[in-house]
């Protein structure tokens, strides 16, 4: 039971430490709101439950199939270049960000979480790859807890020790990271797009 939960910790790291969409607005929220931040980490840590439920249930099989992918490539790429661009929009706001609290809702945050793991096909993918891992083991469910704690540790302590130490991030600084990260959520967005349809 315990090698299960460890197997689990070490996959759930795994997945949610690299920096991708979910990990740059959790770091870009994280300057302003520990609230929001966490609640992006939530909102995306949710869509990963969904997934494992549907699996668990057998369901996300129809989710392998090229159409529904593509759709999935579309929605998550419009999504992501919105975000995108909002980041570049903001960045003006972001010179004050210390006399400046995050304007919308904990709700509104979890749902962008959400949405960024729900219509991301890689997200589904790894689902699909990893379900094997589950049926493989003789405690599936120990191990899916351990790798749920893991999601979770990670995005309380990005979200904690990035607040935390905010005021290391001159008013450039941020600037700057607001810039980097819709850039790099653009590269997502595209990267989704062409892998989808492309490669």
């Amino acid at each position: 039971m315990l090698e299960a939960f460890t197997q689990g910790l070490v996959l759930g790291f795994g997945v949610s430490v690299p920096f991708g969409p979910v990990n740059i607005l959790i770091l870009s929220y994280a300057l302003k709101s520990f609230k929001s931040a966490f609640s992006v980490g939530l909102g995306a840590m949710s869509a990963d439950i969904l997934y494992l439920l549907l699996l668990s249930f057998g369901l996300l099989g129809f989710l392998n199939n090229d159409l529904v992918k593509q759709v999935l490539a579309v929605f998550g790429f419009v999504f992501l270049s919105y975000m995108a661009f909002c980041m570049l929009k903001s960045k003006a706001k972001a010179l004050n960000f210390k006399e400046q609290k995050i304007q919308e809702s904990t709700l509104k945050s979890f749902i962008k979480g959400f949405s960024l793991n729900l219509f991301n096909p890689y997200v589904i993918g790894f689902w699909l790859s990893v379900s094997l891992l589950f049926t493989q083991n003789n405690n599936p469910w120990t191990m899916i807890f351990g790798l749920l704690v893991a999601i979770l540790i990670w995005i309380f302590s990005l979200s904690f020790f990035v607040g935390k130490f905010a005021y290391i991030f001159s008013a450039k600084v941020v600037l700057y990271i607001n810039i980097v990260s819709a850039l790099i959520i653009e590269y997502f967005a595209l990267a989704m797009l062409y892998k989808t349809f492309i490669q």
